[in-house]
């Protein structure tokens, strides 16, 4: 059985391992550099995260889940001031109540956007209000699913990049947020 720590004691192992590990950092490719904030939060015991689901009338990205996040802006004094901005945009997600603990690795999106991941936590008690305007719907799901939940999915037209794909609650991820979760997931399992 798989035992992984809890609540501070998580969040600071979490914060020493993201502050030491070799981290993998892309260039931005032609679409530009997008930052994501992947909330964590202690519920029910376990390590949950904030997810959404882009409404159905989007332009890009229409129902599909995703961690708060976008592409950097010119006013962004840093992609960590975008992951923040943007959960602010999306949830309602105050920046003072992330307590930003590091990133995991840069990731390529299909639509040539170079990811920076920011991990943070929030309280477990945080409202978020989701922006009809870009959030259809917004709920957590354990950080646990993704350990040995996903299932790759070998995506053939792009470089045979290895993609993950599970399903929780009815609502399907895959794609980089679940390529990022899933790195997350094992960095997790992997604590000393």
């Amino acid at each position: 059985m798989l035992v992984v720590r809890k609540g501070s004691d998580l969040r600071e192992a979490l914060r020493t391992e993201l502050a030491t590990r070799e981290r993998k950092v892309l260039p931005p490719r032609e679409s530009g550099r997008a930052a994501v904030l992947i909330a964590l939060f202690e519920k029910n015991d376990d390590t949950h995260m904030w997810l959404l689901k882009r409404p159905d009338a989007m332009r890009r990205h229409a129902g599909q889940i995703a961690f708060p996040g976008g592409k950097s802006e010119p006013e962004d004094p840093s992609l960590r001031e975008t992951a923040l901005r943007e959960a602010l945009e999306e949830l309602s997600i105050l920046p003072d109540s992330v307590d930003v603990l590091g990133c995991i690795d840069d990731y390529v999106t299909i639509t040539g956007y170079t990811v920076t991941p920011f991990v943070g936590w929030v309280p477990p008690d945080l409202h978020v209000e989701p922006n009809e305007e870009e959030v259809a719907r917004a709920f957590s799901a354990p950080l646990s699913i993704f350990f040995e939940g996903a299932v790759p999915v070998l995506d053939r037209a792009r470089d045979m990049i290895p993609r993950f794909s599970i399903t929780f609650e009815g609502e399907r991820v895959w794609g980089a947020t679940a390529t990022m979760a899933r790195t997350l997931a094992r960095i997790v399992r992997d604590l000393k």
